[in-house]
């Protein structure tokens, strides 16, 4: 093995050097670079949304072509019973959704009445306990509160972006059917285009992010279906008004991993303070039995050890991309750091290669 001379030294402390240079311009850089990057992914939303859905119904279709059907026919299956399953779900769900956001924005300000009065009946409930208990429950509320108007006031400005985005909404599903027609003709455009020498490695690449990502994103878009579905049915139960939106809610928030479920059983339990508190205690039974089922149930057989990454560096990651981006950053956290592992994991590959072959 070739020894280090102290040039070799220098080489990687200036590199190293150089490194924390460019991270500290990049900082110095990120609010021009999240304007421009913000403007580029609101025209390239469709587009990425439409490559997302392709990526995810390639498989089915190469499966279907595998076992005899004609390629042009699985595409087409495919692509009508997804689309035409969402068309369906839209117009069957849709009525009821608008009818329980209107009876929502309706009893507003009653459901706020409500809650306060809750409130109060908890304070004079426990007008014995020390008063730090009572400022500790004051900032817990608080906070709660800031959150939950923050949220409605996003998911609002969100659904009202949506509407105004109808157009280029439509513009998905004929992307789709493109990609899905031409995905050969794109990967075969690719590998001419990619120069020889980086091909097999390019190609080995591909294939672990594919592996690692693509199990990854269906199982856990699986598994929020899945938990959407059982959150609204233990809501329904319950009596809990607007179980539908709040398991819809539920099972969108539960695709961030750890903190998901957090976030999405806050506007459930707030809307059972404004009923009771036997209320609130069995929400919270149904939000604990739901979690425990993910966990030890859903998420290992549907999902599996997909991504082989520790859960600290899964939370080091959402903390990162929440801090970077807000919820699209904890969305795009887990997925983008599936991919520097994997990309990280063939340069040191590649590094002890290119050091065996200098050594010979």
């Amino acid at each position: 093995m070739r020894k280090w001379t102290a040039l070799d030294w220098v080489k990687r402390l200036a590199v190293l050097i150089l490194f924390f240079l460019n991270c500290w311009f990049l900082l110095k850089l990120f609010p021009y670079i999240g304007m421009a990057l913000g403007y580029a992914l609101k025209i390239l939303a469709p587009f990425l949304i439409a490559c997302l859905i392709a990526y995810l119904l390639h498989p089915l279709i190469e499966k279907l072509h595998k076992q005899g059907m004609p390629r042009a026919l699985a595409i087409l299956i495919v692509y009508l019973l997804f689309f035409g399953g969402i068309t369906f779900a839209c117009v069957k769900g849709a009525p009821i959704v608008y009818e329980q956001l209107r009876s929502f924005a309706k009893q507003g300000p009653n459901l706020q009445e409500m809650y306060q009065d809750n409130v109060n009946h908890i304070y004079y409930a426990t007008s014995d306990f020390p008063e730090t208990l009572h400022d500790h429950f004051d900032r817990i509320l608080a906070s709660l509160e800031s959150g939950l108007n923050h949220l409605v006031r996003r998911l609002i400005l969100g659904i009202q972006n949506i509407f105004k985005s109808i157009f280029t909404l439509l513009l998905i599903p004929f992307i789709v059917f493109y990609l899905l027609k031409d995905f050969d003709r794109v990967k075969e455009w690719i590998y001419r285009h990619t120069p020889e020498r980086l091909r097999s490695p390019g190609q080995s690449l591909i294939r672990d992010i594919d592996e690692s990502l693509g199990s990854y994103i269906r199982g856990q878009l699986l598994v929020c279906l899945v938990v959407g579905i059982v959150s609204f049915i233990g809501l329904w139960l319950l009596h809990i008004p607007y179980s539908l939106l709040l398991g819809i809610f539920m099972g969108i928030t539960d695709i961030i991993p750890y903190f998901g479920p957090v976030i999405g059983a806050v506007p459930a339990l707030l809307i059972a303070v404004t009923l009771s508190i036997k209320k609130v205690i069995l929400v919270l039974v149904i939000v604990l039995v739901v979690q425990f089922l993910e966990g030890n149930v859903f998420s290992p057989i549907i999902v599996g050890k997909s991504v082989h990454i520790h859960p600290i560096f899964i939370m080091l990651s959402l903390v990162i991309g929440g801090d970077i981006a807000g919820v699209v950053g904890m969305l795009l956290a887990v997925p983008a750091f599936v991919i520097l592992k994997v990309l990280v994991n063939h340069y040191v590959d590649y590094r002890k290669k290119i050091d065996k072959e200098s050594e010979t």
